[in-house]
């Protein structure tokens, strides 16, 4: 092992799988992200790169802690939607197997994964990748990875990876910190140190909405993780895990790697916790009727940035289409005012705005030729106020420092209401959405989003939590639970049944 000048591979996978939207193609991934050898690194260098946030950060301070060589291999991901097509999965993952083996001799291996991916054919995809890597470095050097909070850690995963650190904020703003200290706990791993790392996995698979991070069990589950870090326990992971996967091995999870007692107490303790708070994971939202009668006074009042509706079961962010009609057309039939909406993912409308140009009025169908269960056509009398090929650099929160494409977009307003309409799925975290057009959020008596949680760290300085209203609409990532067909999850599980029994384990069996 080179400790002084270490050759370390980097590689990833990044897609979170829900199980009942449509199947994520290789052109989806191709379209969003994928970078291959060198290009990796060059991309990583840019201003503004279009790949996971962990990947410039652990390659900056990988430079800033001393020499290394870095061996890019692939790094690929796109945004929440079905399973991967198995068919790219295994192409990729051959890919990588192949160039790991012509790069030779390799001192360590960096993964930088979501950790919630399925796949058309299987259920563990992350597993595989993992195995790989181990497969590649051999027994002794470090496998090291970050993965999303919303991760569904597997056995796989978990047994081939002397270390996982998951993301410790929802809105997830703390990547680039993740990639820096997968560098720093890598450098440790290459001078010699070894962790016994510890797993307990709870028969708790939560709504995503409730896994905040600034309030809530979830957050103090973290914060209290956090507080015991210290020289023999460096890495405490608490993940969220991401139901809509409906896989074998989903559920709270939490993980711990240290030396001495210390590790597998505090798991043991923070498992306690987590069933002792449990009804705090059941999810609660405010009706349909009630959240556009908030925004309907609020644009009638004339009030400014008075309501954000978080339109949460239409998450492009998890897997949602990001053109459900269910709170557009409550908007449109009560005639409310002042209204800004966003991102109505519907490429066709682009289109047809894109040709007939800013300044045009048109008769528009929403969703036309393609309407479903949760997303109906609607025809529209819509003004063009502004265009956009859809390629913008993100300014607040998750998106912050990261170029987005949204495709050809454009600005519309009908009656009261204006929206953006963009071509491709991503979920609205970020102002620039609108500021691209011109749109300033401020002069907009409230807002709708297409988003379960990330808008949060993007949209604050306008929409504190408290103007905030997560609204019981239909779409592919509605939390209430009660309305999915679960294939593959365990049961019971809480908070889907209520008959759920956990008991802790033994210490001595940990």
């Amino acid at each position: 092992m080179n400790n002084a000048n270490p050759r370390i591979a980097i590689l990833g996978m990044h897609l979170e799988s829900n199980a009942f939207a449509p199947v994520s193609t290789e052109d989806d991934f191709r379209k969003s992200c994928y970078f291959e050898g060198d290009a990796m690194l060059a991309e990583a260098a840019k201003p503004a790169p279009a790949m996971p946030g962990e990947i410039p950060a652990f390659v900056k301070a990988m430079n800033d802690s001393g020499p290394w060589q870095p061996v890019p291999i692939i790094i690929t991901g796109t945004e929440p939607g079905g399973p991967a097509d198995q068919r790219f999965v295994d192409a990729t993952l051959a890919r990588m197997r192949a160039m790991l083996a012509a790069a030779g001799s390799l001192d360590a291996i960096y993964i930088c994964n979501h950790g919630a991916m399925t796949a058309s054919d299987r259920e563990d995809p992350d597993g595989e990748l993992y195995a790989l890597a181990r497969e590649a470095a051999g027994p002794r050097a470090p496998v090291l990875s970050t993965v999303d909070l919303h991760a569904n850690i597997t056995q796989r995963m978990f047994d081939c990876a002397d270390c996982i650190v998951s993301y410790r904020t929802n809105p997830h703003v703390d990547r680039r910190q993740r990639g820096a200290e997968a560098a720093t706990l890598l450098r440790r791993l290459l001078a010699g140190e070894r962790w016994e790392k510890t797993l307990i996995r709870m028969p708790i698979s939560p709504p995503s909405v409730t896994l905040l991070t600034a309030r809530g069990a979830y957050a103090d589950m973290i914060n209290e993780g956090q507080r015991h870090i210290g020289p023999d326990l460096p890495v405490v992971s608490v993940v969220g895990s991401f139901v809509f996967g409906d896989v074998r091995e989903g559920g709270i999870t939490i993980l711990t790697y240290g030396r001495g007692p210390g590790p597998k107490a505090l798991a043991l303790q923070l498992a306690q916790f987590a069933w002792a708070e449990r009804a705090r994971f059941c999810v609660r939202l405010t009706p349909l009727a009630a959240a556009i009668a908030r925004a309907a006074e609020a644009g009638h009042n004339g009030e400014r940035t008075a309501v954000c509706l978080a339109d949460v079961a239409d998450n492009p962010g998890g897997g949602g289409r990001g053109n459900t009609t269910d709170i557009l057309e409550g908007l449109l039939a009560a005639r409310v005012q002042n209204v800004l909406l966003g991102n109505f993912v519907d490429a066709a409308a682009a289109a047809r705005c894109h040709a007939a140009g800013a300044g045009a009025t048109l008769q528009l169908t929403l969703n036309e030729g393609r309407a479903d269960a949760y997303g109906r056509e609607v025809p529209v009398t819509a003004t063009v106020l502004a265009l956009s090929g859809g390629v913008v650099v993100g300014r607040r929160g998750v998106y912050a420092g990261r170029t987005v494409n949204l495709g050809p977009a454009a600005a519309i307003r009908v009656d009261g209401l204006t929206m953006v309409v963009c071509s491709r799925r991503i979920q609205c975290a970020d102002p620039v959405f609108f500021e691209t057009f011109g749109l300033d959020i401020g002069v907009f008596s409230s807002l709708v989003v297409k988003s379960r949680g990330h808008f949060r760290a993007g949209i604050d300085t306008w929409y504190p939590d408290e103007r905030i209203i997560e609204v019981d609409a239909a779409g592919l990532t509605s939390p209430v639970l009660e309305r999915w067909t679960w294939k593959r999850m365990p049961r019971p599980s809480w908070p889907l049944d209520a008959d759920t029994q956990w008991r802790a384990p033994d210490l001595s069996t940990l």
